[in-house]
């Protein structure tokens, strides 16, 4: 998977199916900016000009029809179907953190992304605007781009806004141990020898 971060406003997208499912894709469609969503309760004859498509129920011959047409595909929940995958996601502002484990496990993204909105709470959206002014004063002083970067981290850094990492190689090793002990018993658990 390559993940990349699309602009949904400048997106033609299709999103194919009705009920919950639906409602919830177009929520997240909608938070993410696309302004031009067509919402289709069955398959259309056509999927010209359209930029994404999403279905909501697996149907091959129309995902391979809209393929045909242009369109990059999403299956929800049937990857071999899938071009691309919609991570999980934590929006704070335009501060955007996703998760992703390629369709694999994506309780898992979810658990993750909880952790992460925990940690980045709705404060961090005025954080990125205060940064954002920053960076700008910081640019037009004629500071490059490592200079710049070394002062956001700084700036971050200074204000406590993330949580410290131990950093002792104690803890690393401490850590290490209990991941590989949690792995082998995991693995037994589900029929695998390490």
């Amino acid at each position: 998977m390559l993940p990349i971060v699309l602009d949904a406003a400048k997106l033609r997208i299709a999103l194919v199916g009705a009920g919950p499912r639906a409602e919830r894709r177009l929520g997240l469609l909608r938070e993410g900016g696309a302004a031009d969503v067509v919402l289709f309760t069955k398959p259309p004859a056509s999927y010209a000009g359209f930029d994404l498509v999403y279905f909501v129920e697996a149907d091959r011959a129309a995902a391979a029809q809209a393929r045909a047409q242009g369109a990059l595909v999403n299956v929800e929940d049937v990857l071999d179907l899938c071009d691309f995958h919609t991570p999980a996601i934590v929006r704070r502002g335009d501060l955007t953190l996703t998760v992703s484990t390629a369709g694999r496990a994506a309780g898992l993204s979810a658990v993750l992304v909880e952790y992460l909105a925990r940690i980045f709470e709705p404060v961090w959206a005025l954080r990125l605007a205060i940064l954002e002014a920053k960076r700008r004063t910081w640019r037009a002083e004629g500071l490059t781009h490592p200079q710049i970067r070394a002062k956001l981290a700084g700036t971050v850094d200074q204000a406590g806004w993330l949580p410290a990492l131990e950093t002792s190689a104690d803890a690393s090793a401490r850590s290490q141990s209990q991941n590989d002990e949690t792995l082998r018993k995991t693995s037994f658990a589900v029929g695998q020898t390490m």
